[in-house]
């Protein structure tokens, strides 16, 4: 059996499909498989590409569409491997990256979760081709990091021990698009986290389909991520979490959140900027909704007056002259 299970869940992307599959097949490492759920693609040209591999280490596997904690889930479920490997559809792995990520976890038995530094590329849109390299400011991971601040994992670039996987429960469904901030969560406090602190896998940020350039997705993982946290807390307090007692009706004990009303209140005026006023409306109020401010009531405020020609000039000219208008999607 291979000390790595790669794993993928794919989803339309045909174009990219050599680039990505190519990358793993040809890492400088031997031990390996690569198992691929194709998730119910609507583009058959994603099947023609899957299918034009002939390697032995490659299993494809073509499935109605779960969405991707399904289709990830199916992968590890198919996995013999010790050490589990996520790559995102589409995504490149340097030709290091399986090594050095199994060899760390070979050396280093307290260390469940390992990643490296990553390379951003936005694909299509206005900021076609920009791009920036990960930075989280530490390289040893530890639930502190988890709980506080940005997510110090892209998780596509990431490897875990499989056994602690299911030690923890593995993804869970409630968690759509932010299944990977509560995973770590689970896990961290019973193993260390370490990034290399190398560039070893670049990352596409799809414009059409991604969530990463998608301002009503990141609401939604900014939200399930934050309500990942509050399960950890309750799982202290309390000995369990709403997810696991209820389900999908866990998230009617989510709390408000100085988060998620800050955040709201700026994915609001960078809605408005693009000209989406009705969602630029339902994303101040959500944030309202958490607690109101002198800042998000003026936003509120300052919407609804655009309805003026003249102050909604005035409006946008504002928004423009900040930084955060000319790179939204990694604000």
């Amino acid at each position: 059996m291979p000390k790595v299970s790669i794993c993928v869940a794919y989803y339309n992307r045909s174009e990219f499909v050599a680039m990505c599959i190519g990358s793993l097949l040809n890492q400088d490492y031997d031990d390996f498989e690569v198992i691929v759920v194709n998730d119910g693609s609507t583009d058959k040209q994603t099947q023609i590409e899957l299918e034009k591999f002939d390697d032995p280490r490659l299993i494809v596997i073509h499935q109605g569409n779960t969405g991707f904690v399904g289709a990830m889930r199916k992968a590890i479920d198919l996995a013999t491997g010790d050490y589990i490997a996520i790559q995102g559809a589409g995504d490149v792995s340097l030709p290091r990256r399986v090594a050095l990520q199994a060899q760390f976890l070979d050396r280093n038995p307290e260390v469940g979760i390992v990643s490296c530094r990553y390379q951003n590329t936005v694909v299509g849109g206005e900021y076609d081709g920009q791009k920036k390299v990960s930075s989280y400011h530490r390289t040893e991971i530890t639930i502190d990091d988890m709980l506080t601040g940005s997510n110090p994992f892209g998780h596509g670039e990431v490897m875990y021990r499989k056994s602690l996987y299911y030690k923890v429960g593995g993804y869970r469904e409630f968690f759509r698009f932010a299944q990977d901030r509560d995973l770590w969560l689970r896990m961290l406090p019973l193993c260390k986290g370490k990034i290399i602190d190398e560039i070893l896998y670049e990352r596409f940020l799809f414009t059409s389909d991604g969530i990463a350039t998608n301002i009503e997705k990141l609401v939604l993982q900014r939200l399930l991520s934050v309500f990942a946290r509050q399960c950890y807390f309750d799982k202290l307090n309390y000995g369990f979490d709403y997810v696991e007692k209820y389900g999908a009706q866990a998230g009617l004990y989510r709390d408000k959140s100085k988060i998620i009303r800050d955040f709201c209140s700026k994915k609001s005026l960078h809605s408005f900027y693009q000209g989406k006023e009705k969602q630029s409306s339902r994303l101040i109020s959500m944030s309202l909704s958490h607690g109101k401010t002198p800042s998000n009531l003026l936003i509120c405020m300052s919407i609804k007056m655009a309805k003026n020609a003249v102050f909604k000039k005035v409006l946008l000219n504002l928004i423009s002259l900040h930084p955060s208008s000319k790179n939204w999607y990694q604000s």
